[in-house]
């Protein structure tokens, strides 16, 4: 059973506690990213299969014919959008009470995270839109303002606090931690990139040969592509969706530590000062 820390870790902990978090949530978190993986996966098999693809059309023709898929199947798009961010908020919610020795119950966390729904939206567009000016102001401020940001989901999910409030928060939090939290991320993406690649060279593997390999039409094979793609992502998502979500509980509440026994440290050297 997962232990709570009670005391900040090390990088060495804190990657040791996102692991053990990670296995501990696996049976509640499963089906959450398994349910976000059909969700993407279906849009974008529907979005391919409904774009013709023969040997005679120019890649600058099937990119103008994709743009106007886009168009058709925005709405589609931004519902996709909106459940993600719900089930996103679900997984933070089953990681958060796991963390704590609870059993989330599917139809609660759902509940919980769907009421967050909204805040989730404005959330996500204030974080995207402070990224991408980082990223338009040489690409360094970028990533300074993402490794700030990234941990806003856990406090706007499980502490009710409002979009600015929970980005602020993880600012706050990362301040004075910024190498930290990034050594953290940086080894957690590595794991999710080699466990990708592993299991989605395994699936292709399968894929191909259940599927007749690569003969047919170019319309066939992009259908077939598609579908590998849509069981593939399923079955990754599965693993590093409960990954990246215990990653972020863990890095938030070792901050969280750190930042009440600096905070702990400050009064009582005002005390003493007083």
């Amino acid at each position: 059973m997962y232990q709570k820390p009670t005391v900040p870790r090390s990088i060495g902990g804190v990657l040791d506690d996102t692991l053990q978090l990670f296995k501990a949530s696996i049976p509640s978190c499963w089906l959450p990213a398994l349910l976000v993986s059909l969700v993407t996966g279906v849009l974008s098999y529907a979005v391919i299969a409904a774009m013709p693809v023969t040997a005679t059309l120019r890649s600058t023709e099937l990119l103008a014919r994709y743009r106007l898929l886009i168009g058709t199947f925005g709405i589609w798009y931004l519902v996709v959008i909106v459940l993600s961010l719900v089930l996103y908020g679900m997984l933070i919610v089953n990681v958060v009470a796991v963390s704590r020795g609870e059993t989330p119950a599917f139809g609660a966390s759902l509940a919980k995270a769907a009421r967050r729904a909204p805040s989730l939206f404005l959330g996500s567009l204030i974080f995207g839109i402070a990224i991408a000016i980082g990223f338009l102001l040489l690409v360094i401020p970028g990533f300074y303002v993402w490794n700030r940001l990234q941990l806003y989901m856990v406090p706007l999910v499980t502490e009710s606090q409002g979009p600015g409030e929970s980005l602020g928060t993880s600012w706050r939090l990362v301040g004075g931690n910024w190498w930290r939290t990034a050594a953290v991320v940086t080894v957690v993406i590595i794991i999710l990139f080699v466990l990708e690649l592993v299991l989605g060279v395994l699936a292709g593997i399968i894929g191909a040969i259940g599927g007749g390999g690569l003969s047919g039409s170019p319309a066939v094979l992009a259908a077939r592509m598609s579908l590998i793609t849509l069981i593939v992502g399923a079955v990754v998502r599965i693993f590093t969706l409960p990954l990246v979500f215990a990653a972020f509980v863990a890095i938030y509440q070792d901050l969280q530590l750190r930042k009440g026994g600096g905070d702990l440290e400050a009064r009582l050297g005002a005390l003493s000062k007083g």
